[in-house]
């Protein structure tokens, strides 16, 4: 990250976000299920795309507030979510979950390193890495959890990364 980013700001940034993303969950939980509010030491009870949502909610007040750029702030914090998220299914679900996870994550890891020989790298905008990585982590939880709703999710992300696309070839 370059001197703008100031790593003091990134520090409380990352203690911040993983409160937020905690209590995100759990919220989104406790709307879902209201009887099971006062289990708040169970921790299978959280909803991570409530967390998710409420993080990103906070990652986009971040860098407006702090004049960052999103999406290259976005992708320098995938691993945390990756992270994040692993801890969460990895103490409540066993087996395929895991197995999607990890698959993302290797996925991730893998373009982070080759992505710059795309044209959207080229084009100097940030962004294709993390709503790659938005894209196959929603796919994988529609299947998962048989809801398709986590499939608008995934059409949002590629609707984004078209569009950062056209914005490559308007120049």
């Amino acid at each position: 990250m370059r001197e703008n980013y100031k790593e003091e700001d990134m520090i409380a940034f990352g203690w911040v976000s993983l409160l937020v993303y905690l209590i995100g969950s759990r919220i989104a939980f406790v709307y879902d299920q209201p009887k099971l509010w006062l289990e708040f030491w169970k921790m299978n009870q959280v909803n991570v795309l409530g967390g998710y949502i409420l993080w990103l909610l906070l990652a986009w007040l971040i860098t407006k507030d702090r004049e960052w750029k999103f999406f290259a702030f976005g992708e320098d914090s995938l691993i945390n979510l990756a992270w994040i998220n692993l801890i969460y299914f990895g103490l409540t679900f066993q087996g395929k979950l895991i197995i999607l996870l990890l698959i993302v994550l290797v996925v991730g890891w893998v373009l982070k390193s080759r992505y710059r020989s795309l044209w959207w790298y080229k084009s100097g905008k940030k962004g294709f890495l993390f709503l790659l990585t938005n894209m196959v982590f929603f796919v994988g939880l529609a299947f998962v959890f048989n809801n398709y709703f986590y499939l608008i999710m995934t059409l949002l992300s590629g609707v984004r990364l078209v569009m950062l696309g056209n914005e490559r070839n308007s120049k």
